[in-house]
């Protein structure tokens, strides 16, 4: 296909869209706002860069957390929130809740962008412009990119339109269904696995782009949602020897332990100013889940019943939640050093007391919060100052992997083998004796939300395996109603779209 003037401007658009200060060293942009189509694409950082924007796309606080965090954590009711949200603990999200526009719409313009750099980088190559190598692995990039897209709308909506290539038509396409979006999905993860390279192979310089191990993670889980639990067990096992379990469980969102050996797939950020405040390459969720005591925020808190739930002697439990009179665990960060403490409540080093617990000026929080986003030392919260966080955001790790490759093994017959990778990897690093009786589904369940909570990903997979209703069911009392473990196909994209139908139950 011939690079027309549209598809000029679309990929000049990937560039433009950056803003100056953007995450980590490989997404720093030059500036070419005064590229012409004739000297756009003729040096090899121009191919570079058209990959390198795509990933920019997860950069938006809605995106990464109201449409993603969200989702996994209010849906399984372990987490509340106390804002404006609060319809998570009832089921019923708003088809116009803004986030799931911006997710949809950010997610489709990286698909756009990736299917215009799949055009235009085997011309680069063709002409001479970048190598074989390069260019496979940008391609790679490219494959895996769209695939994700793909990957969490379909967990978020079911079904969605399925977009492969340039459009050439108003793009007002139906919805596919759930299966071929996620065949799309394990299509897209099976030509990145070929092209790119393993983690360990790239240089400190690209540290974080996607690898043939992300690839092949998320192809498994693409085949896990499919019922192709053989196939997933193979493109799980290819994993073994490129990444480890911490042997540590706090070690795995350790501020100064970023892209460590069990991350296999983070969202990268990083630090633009001395003053962390409301810019692209940072985030607001350690600030957003802190206790208003600290931050002035406290939007999520944690439901008691999440934190008595893990079994006596769980190394887990205190990496992932905080309770009434408990020190934080992560010795770089004192609950005594932030402002608000010292001011209002006597340098105390504890997250208030038993008797007088941290919920909020209003009263209304639990007095539980979660760990796993509160482990930026740098953070001070308080609207002012540092309410920003550079720490990535880990999308997928090895000990999910294991879980997944668990309930595969076990969904294609090999009970033993699966138990076997709970007792002897999952729960020997929590500490925990190995657990041989009981219903099998039961036992995974309970350990995905030990391993799981505060992440990306608990309630997708929950809902995955068919057992999301009895969970919430089992643990708060509560019927999700009918078809609302799906999110509402946002009524912003029907307006436009005559061929979108909305999920049912909204």
């Amino acid at each position: 296909m011939k690079i027309n003037r549209n598809i000029f401007i679309v990929i000049l658009g990937i560039i433009l869209w950056l803003p100056s200060g953007c995450s980590e060293e490989f997404l720093i942009q030059e500036n070419t706002r005064e590229a012409t189509d004739e000297s756009l694409f003729d040096e090899p950082d121009h191919a570079v860069q058209l990959i390198s924007g795509v990933y920019n796309t997860f950069h938006n606080n809605d995106f990464i957390i109201k449409a993603l965090w969200y989702q996994a954590n209010f849906l399984t009711q372990d987490y509340k929130n106390w804002g404006s949200d609060t319809f998570f603990a009832t089921y019923e999200i708003p088809t116009n809740f803004g986030a799931l526009n911006t997710f949809w719409e950010r997610s489709y313009q990286g698909i756009a962008r990736v299917n215009s750099a799949l055009e235009i980088i085997p011309k680069m190559r063709d002409k001479g412009v970048i190598d074989q190598a390069l260019a496979d692995r940008l391609m790679g990039e490219a494959f895996f990119l769209r695939g994700i897209f793909h990957y969490y709308l379909a967990t978020e909506f079911g079904g969605v339109p399925i977009v492969m290539e340039i459009s050439t038509d108003d793009g007002r396409n139906p919805r596919n269904t759930q299966d071929e979006v996620f065949n799309a999905v394990a299509s897209d993860m099976r030509a990145a696995a070929d092209l790119l390279p393993w983690e360990e192979e790239y240089g400190s310089e690209n540290i974080g782009r996607a690898s043939k191990g992300a690839a092949l993670a998320y192809l498994g889980d693409a085949q896990m949602w499919l019922g192709q639990y053989d196939d997933a067990v193979t493109s799980y096992n290819q994993l073994e020897g490129h990444y480890n379990l911490e042997q540590n469980f706090m070690d795995i969102q350790d501020y100064y332990n970023q892209n460590g050996s069990e991350a296999i797939f983070s969202v990268q950020y990083s630090e633009s100013s001395t003053m962390r405040n409301w810019v692209s390459d940072t985030h607001w969720l350690e600030t957003f889940t802190g206790p208003e005591e600290i931050t002035g925020t406290g939007y999520a808190y944690v439901d008691k019943k999440y934190y008595d739930s893990f079994e006596e002697g769980d190394e887990r439990k205190f990496a992932t939640v905080i309770g009434p009179g408990d020190e934080h665990p992560d010795p770089k960060i004192n609950i005594s050093d932030y402002a608000n403490v010292e001011a209002n409540y006597g340098g105390m080093n504890t997250l208030g007391t038993i008797e007088n617990p941290w919920t909020g000026n209003d009263g209304q929080r639990s007095g539980y919060y979660d760990l796993k986003t509160w482990r930026d030392p740098f953070v001070t919260g308080n609207y002012g100052d540092n309410v920003m966080s550079d720490r990535n955001l880990i999308f997928m790790r090895y000990g999910q992997v294991l879980l997944s490759k668990a309930e595969a093994l076990f969904r294609s017959g090999h009970e033993g083998e699966a138990r076997g990778i709970i007792n002897n990897q999952i729960r020997s690093r929590a500490g925990l004796e190995p657990s041989n009786e009981g219903d099998f589904l039961t036992l995974l369940a309970n350990e995905y939300r030990a391993e799981l909570g505060g992440e990306f990903s608990l309630f997708f997979y929950l809902r995955r395996g068919g057992i999301a209703e009895e969970f919430v069911m089992k643990n708060y009392g509560i019927t999700i109603p009918q078809g609302h473990t799906l999110m509402p196909i946002p009524v912003a994209q029907i307006a436009t779209n005559e061929e979108l139908v909305q999920n049912p139950g909204y």
